[in-house]
């Protein structure tokens, strides 16, 4: 690199004095020289406020914005991005529970600043203490980005949207950058929808640690009483899978749609409640099919295919919940 762009790390936290300060260390400890580390504090009522101010004076500048009331997640998270100066070539999502190794953002910006048209960086990461398989090939560090969601669809591939690098010009077409799909994976959907208009590249480096506790935004919202992330795929299918899979999409589709109403049918069997079947019968409603006796038929019969070998069954996102 010939010099060195502004990247803004934005970092929401509500009540996170747990681990936040670790967090802010690792930060502090980038070798990156153009950083700028924005705070929004959600309204927290423990001792987040006296964490941040004792980073206020450290090597990386940190902006600091705390919301009068508490916001819904989606929204906080745009009040982040909202304060992101314009001068910022790239912006990085830091959650309040997880770190960045001290090379992280030297090591995405580097990739992303091999082509301009890269406008979502991916990594290696560490979670919950092992070093994930992403999928994503030794040889490739920049992929086309409707390949990437065609690769992310069959489970060929995955993204973490909480530890990705992303430039901002690229992030400004999409406004506000996260938006409500039927779950809570507005941050994969945002990832997503840039993703058809940019490159996709990828540091085959471990480069971060995302935490999973019982506290966890992700472990509220997607979690076994819920399901959210099969309600959600339904809709990356929809809005994506038409440009991910081209004339192949209604067969992909229809494979998933059948893999969903049997896991519907498994759920029920196991008890559960009708709130939680309910986001489900309505993610299949806004994609066109009502719940009943047609779909279920059809999806007994497809399972009765696979038994004889005859038909395979969808194995991609999310096919391990």
């Amino acid at each position: 690199m010939s010099e060195f762009p502004l990247v803004a790390i934005f970092t929401p936290v509500y009540n996170g004095d747990e681990f936040l300060e670790e967090t802010m260390e690792s930060v502090q400890a980038q070798t990156y020289p153009n950083l700028l580390h924005i705070i929004v504090n959600n309204a927290s009522t423990d001792q987040t406020p006296e964490i941040i101010s004792r980073y206020l004076n450290r090597k990386i500048p940190v902006l600091v914005h705390r919301n009068e009331e508490t916001l819904p997640q989606r929204d906080n998270w745009n009040t982040a991005v909202g304060l992101v100066p314009e001068e910022a070539r790239y912006i990085r999502l830091l959650c309040g529970d997880d770190t960045i190794t001290p090379d992280s953002i030297a090591e995405m910006v580097a990739v992303a600043e091999t082509d301009p048209d890269i406008g979502v960086v991916g990594c290696l990461h560490d979670c919950a203490g092992a070093v994930q398989d992403f999928g994503w090939p030794q040889d490739e560090t920049i992929i086309d980005g409707i390949e990437a969601i065609r690769r992310i669809l069959l489970g060929e591939g995955t993204l973490m949207p909480i530890q990705l690098l992303v430039r901002k010009s690229v992030a400004d077409t999409r406004q506000p950058l996260f938006q409500p799909p039927l779950g809570g994976g507005h941050d994969m959907d945002a990832m997503l929808d840039l993703l058809t208009r940019s490159k996709f590249g990828f540091v085959h480096k471990c480069l971060a640690f995302t935490r999973i506790h019982e506290n966890s935004v992700t472990s509220l919202t997607y979690n076994a009483a819920s399901r959210s992330w099969t309600s959600d795929a339904m809709h990356f299918m929809t809005a994506y899978g038409p440009k991910a899979f081209g004339k192949a999409y209604e067969e992909q589709l229809l494979r998933f749609r059948r893999y969903y109403v049997r896991r519907i049918l498994r759920w029920r069997r196991e008890g559960g409640d009708e709130k939680m079947l309910s986001r489900h019968f309505e993610a299949l409603e806004t994609a066109g099919w009502t719940f009943g006796p047609v779909l279920i038929a059809d999806a007994t019969a497809d399972w009765v295919f696979q038994r004889f070998g005859l038909r395979s069954n969808w194995t991609g996102y999310p096919g391990w919940q």
